[in-house]
């Protein structure tokens, strides 16, 4: 709690000097104030101009099903209201006056600023709402409250696990217009928390590294009343860790392609051995790819390479049963000359042929699986080659 509170007064003391005395809300003159107009409304021509900063805690989360991301941060916005300034009779020489966030609300005018593509927005609360306001004597007004937003992303799972995600936060006002009312970025408009866990920590959670921000100003006119509305968007690059992945998907189903091309040693006549090792690979194969399905709606590129896998067992599964037929229909022509060549069991030249036959038999017995042995691995080692090329010329 008390890391808490010295990070709010960091965040909204943007006045170098802070360290004075402090004032209330009581010892500035409201008695011709409405919190319900915004400053300068009757000043012509002039609007009040909102400084936005955040100060990042913890971002991630990115849920691929209902296609959100989660942002932990301090909200500060910063503007002048010269109603409150207390210049005149600040006989205490106070500093600033710093409100507590619910009386700020209920007491003076705030910046109904909010974030356009939000889903849930939740204000951080341990004994009271971690929000405050502080009241400059010249009129300057900073106030800083730590939210939770989950807010929507459109994102691009293609290149899943290797991908790197866009998402934004987009601030806008609700009611005042440009006319009114205009924002910009603070100096420093998105400052990440280096010290989240009171030692120096790197811009990565939960198995993504936050690779850059960015922050940009637009406006747009609103098709009900067509009027003019500014907006601020801060922008957040995120790239996934896909060590996890490479360990729970990639590297496994391969295991199990590679594992099926044992039954290319074993005897055609083995039928329990080698059909148990192909299906047991095969189911294997489709509880993987099953579990990388799993809050996806979209293909991505580990269920194209698993379901290359599951094809490549599905190969391996085909020579097995062509193997079978050419040992069958072997047998069976072998059947027919023995039975012809016993017809004429005194002759040497048929006993010979029967030996020349049966020994040609072994060698058609036994063709598929030898060719299978050398040609199915390679293919698949130039499905992989062409894969992994076409991920690398994609991720450049």
């Amino acid at each position: 709690m008390g890391l808490m509170k010295l990070l709010v007064y960091m965040i909204i003391c943007l006045n170098p000097d802070c360290n004075g005395q402090m004032a209330s809300l009581y010892d500035i003159n409201l008695s011709n104030y409405s919190k319900i107009s915004a400053p300068y409304m009757t000043d012509k021509g002039k609007t009040v101009d909102v400084n936005v900063s955040m100060y990042i805690l913890n971002i991630g989360n990115l849920n691929t099903e209902d296609m959100t991301f989660e942002v932990e941060m301090y909200f500060g916005m910063k503007w002048i209201d010269p109603r409150l300034a207390f210049k005149e009779y600040n006989n205490d020489n106070a500093t600033y006056a710093m409100v507590k966030g619910q009386a700020a609300q209920e007491n003076i005018w705030m910046p109904d600023i909010f974030i356009r593509n939000m889903k849930f927005v939740e204000k951080s609360r341990f004994l009271m709402d971690i929000s405050g306001v502080r009241i400059f004597p010249n009129g300057v007004v900073t106030s800083s409250s730590r939210i939770r937003v989950v807010a929507h992303c459109e994102m691009d799972l293609l290149m899943f696990p290797l991908d790197s995600q866009s998402c934004d936060l987009i601030i806008v006002s609700y009611i005042y217009s440009t006319e009114v009312m205009t924002m910009n970025w603070a100096a420093n408009p998105v400052l990440i928390d280096q010290r989240r866990q009171g030692k120096p920590q790197e811009n990565s959670w939960k198995g993504f590294w936050l690779e850059r921000t960015e922050t940009t100003t637009d406006s747009y006119i609103f098709g009900m009343n067509g009027f003019e509305f500014q907006f601020l968007i801060a922008k957040f690059v995120m790239k996934r860790q896909p060590q996890y992945y490479i360990l729970r998907g990639f590297i496994p189903s391969s295991f199990l392609v590679c594992l099926t091309w044992a039954s290319f040693w074993l005897p055609i006549s083995s039928y329990p051995a080698r059909i148990a090792l192909i299906v047991t690979s095969f189911l294997a194969s489709i509880v993987l790819y099953q579990g990388s399905t799993q809050n996806v709606h979209q293909m991505t590129m580990m269920q194209v390479f698993l379901f290359g896998n599951i094809s490549f067992i599905v190969l391996t599964l085909l020579e097995y049963l062509l193997a079978v037929k050419i040992d069958h229909k072997n047998r069976d022509k072998k059947q027919v000359r023995s039975f012809t060549n016993k017809s004429y069991k005194g002759s040497i030249h048929h006993q010979t042929n029967e030996k020349e036959t049966s020994s040609s038999d072994i060698e058609q017995v036994n063709t598929v699986d030898e060719q299978a042995r050398y040609k199915i691995p390679l293919i698949y080692m130039v499905y992989v080659a062409v894969f992994v090329a076409v991920i690398l010329l994609n991720i450049e």
